[in-house]
C-alpha cells in the first residue's frame, strides 16, 4: 500500500483514504500505533488506525499540530490506564489524542472554542471517521469564560491538552480554565504536550498565582517498544509533556 512513513504514523494513499476525501480541500491522514507486549504465551502486537480529517489553508484548528501525536502515544502506551476514566480534553482541534482514548476504553468529551462553531463540527467529522460519534460528548468551551457548558461537564479524572499553549495572550485563559476544573476535580490532573516556540516563554507564574504545580514527564523512551523514532515522532521539534495539578 504505498504511503510515507514517519514512524509508526502513516500518511497514506490508500483506497480507504482516497475514498474519505472530499473536494472541499480535505485530506485525511491515517495514523497508526503499535506495540509488542510479553505474556506467558509469547509476545502479542496490539494495534490501532485513526483516520483524522484535515482541511488544508483553514485555521489552527483543523490541522495536526506535532504535540497531539506525541499526547496521543503516550495514551496508547499507558492504554490500560485509561478504561472507564472520565476525560476531557480542551482545544481539541482535530483530537487525535481524544480520539485515542476513548478507542482505549475511556469516557471522553471533546470540546473546543464556543466562538467557533465550525471547529466544533470538525471535531464531529473526526469522530463519525473513526466511528465513536455515539460515544463521546462534544461541547463548546471558550478558555477563561465560564459559561453553562463548563459547568454540566460532571466529574472528571483526566484532562487532556496538545499545543494549547501556541500564544502568550491566552496563557492565563487556559489556566484559569484548568484551575477551574482541577479544583471541581480534586484528583484530577492535566496533561499536556506543547512545542517550544520560545525560550522566554512560561507559565511558571501563573501557575504558582491560580495554585497549581507542573511536573515534566521524560518522552525518551516513548515509542520505543515499538520501535518509533521520538524524533521522527516529533518532526525535529521541541515538545514537552507536563502533569499539571492543584498544589497541596
Amino acid at each position: 500500500m504505498p504511503g510515507l512513513a514517519f514512524g509508526s504514523i502513516l500518511f497514506e494513499s490508500s483506497p480507504l483514504v482516497n475514498s474519505l476525501m472530499s473536494d472541499a480541500g480535505e485530506q485525511v491522514k491515517k495514523f497508526f500505533f503499535t506495540s509488542r507486549r510479553s505474556h506467558e504465551a509469547g509476545q502479542h502486537e496490539e494495534s490501532l488506525e485513526i483516520y483524522i480529517p484535515e482541511l488544508l489553508q483553514a485555521s489552527y484548528s483543523f490541522y495536526t499540530w506535532p504535540s497531539a501525536p506525541v499526547l496521543a502515544w503516550f495514551l496508547w502506551e499507558n492504554r490500560q490506564d485509561l478504561v472507564g476514566k472520565r476525560i476531557l480534553e480542551i482545544g481539541s482541534g482535530t483530537a487525535l489524542p481524544g480520539i485515542v482514548a476513548s478507542k482505549c476504553g475511556a469516557h471522553v468529551t471533546l470540546s473546543d472554542s464556543a466562538n467557533f462553531p465550525k471547529s466544533l463540527q470538525h471535531i464531529k467529522r473526526c469522530c463519525d471517521l473513526n466511528n465513536i460519534t455515539s460515544q463521546v460528548k462534544i461541547i463548546g468551551i471558550t478558555w477563561g469564560q465560564f459559561l453553562t457548558s463548563i459547568f454540566t461537564i460532571g466529574q472528571l479524572d483526566l484532562i487532556i491538552g496538545s499545543d494549547c499553549f501556541y500564544e502568550p495572550s491566552i496563557f492565563e485563559d487556559i489556566v484559569v480554565t484548568i484551575g477551574y476544573l482541577l479544583e471541581k476535580n480534586n484528583n484530577a490532573k492535566f496533561l499536556c504536550t506543547y512545542q517550544e516556540r520560545s525560550a522566554d516563554w512560561s507559565i511558571e507564574h501563573l501557575l504558582n498565582k491560580w495554585g497549581l504545580v507542573c511536573t515534566h514527564i521524560p518522552l525518551t523512551d516513548l515509542g520505543a517498544d515499538s520501535g518509533i523514532s521520538i524524533g521522527e515522532l516529533m518532526q525535529d521539534h521541541t515538545i514537552h509533556l507536563l502533569d499539571i495539578r492543584r498544589a497541596t
